[in-house]
């Protein structure tokens, strides 16, 4: 399988987190207002030309630029983060998740590792998004514990940062490392507590519903599963707050093959993930309660 939708949710340019809110956002570079002071004129001009390579798809073009301007200011965090990431999309988009790298895919990713670690080095708040990259490339080397510890570190930074949204990221990326580990109770452990912090993230409960059945507890893992279906249910009056629901018929369906995450997780979690779907009856349908207001205890 190409990893050009790696997110491990594995893929730098991609960096899906599957949730009822949105179906996935794609990670855009550090923008030039992240400077903590303002470049010099030509220097703002470059960055500019380097952030619209990228949105429009030219990462060579834009990975140029960054080369250039960590020449020219080679201090800058953010330049080496942008420029690692560039280097991380063109590496694994050549490149297979589950098979260790070769040639110019090898080249690129291990020049993404050393830029991504430079950028952590320099001075200057921890960068959970550059964390997240550089274990997205650790993992497409098959570094694991590499994987672990970046992953763990993004967490950290963005819990730091209060931004519980992306801090979901990184955690359901580490919580499927850990399958690569062997340390499936590790993976349980994290799936679990990420759906406490954050209850409305699909492919949580996807995971889950995997690790369940992997684990010998295929009830659990039904239950796991229909809540990726469960839609919210509007109040007909308009007055009453909607019935909580995450899911829905799109995810339903979505999430009915493997395929919804192939390519994003990592290998030992999407054969648990495959195992567990095919185990189930494929005329089956998810339970939803979807009753009427009326009809609700």
């Amino acid at each position: 399988m190409q990893s050009k939708a790696l997110v491990l949710c594995l893929h730098a340019a991609c960096a899906l987190t599957l949730t009822r809110r949105s179906l996935g956002a794609g990670l855009a570079l550090r923008p030039l207002a992240a400077f903590a002071a303002p470049p010099q004129a030509d220097e703002a001009a470059a960055v500019d030309a380097a952030l619209r390579s990228f949105n429009r798809g030219d990462y060579g073009g834009a990975l140029e630029a960054w080369v250039r301007l960590t020449a020219l200011a080679p201090e800058s965090a953010l330049y080496w983060s942008n420029r690692g990431t560039c280097e991380l999309i063109l590496g694994s988009n050549s490149a297979t998740l589950g098979a260790r790298p070769t040639g110019e895919p090898l080249r690129l990713l291990e020049a993404a590792v050393a830029s991504l670690e430079r950028a952590d080095g320099l001075p200057g708040p921890t960068d959970a998004l550059a964390l997240n990259n550089l274990g997205n490339a650790k993992a497409v080397l098959l570094d694991w514990p590499g994987a672990a510890l970046a992953y763990d570190a993004s967490d950290a930074a963005a819990t730091a940062a209060r931004d519980r949204a992306f801090a979901s990221l990184p955690a359901l990326n580490r919580a499927c490392v850990a399958l690569e580990l062997g340390e499936p109770e590790d993976a349980a452990r994290r799936t679990a507590t990420l759906l406490r912090r954050d209850p409305n993230i699909i492919d949580g409960h996807a995971l889950e519903a995997a690790l369940k059945y992997r684990a010998g507890d295929a009830t659990g893992a039904e239950a796991a599963y229909a809540k990726v279906c469960v839609p919210a249910v509007g109040s007909p009056d308009g007055f009453r707050a909607p019935k909580p629901g995450i899911g829905g018929t799109e995810f339903c369906e979505f999430y009915a093959s493997a395929d919804a995450v192939r390519g994003r997780w990592t290998p030992t979690a999407v054969d648990a993930y495959a195992t567990f779907l095919a185990s189930r009856d494929t005329r089956a349908r998810v339970a939803a309660d979807t009753r009427p207001f009326g009809e609700l205890p």
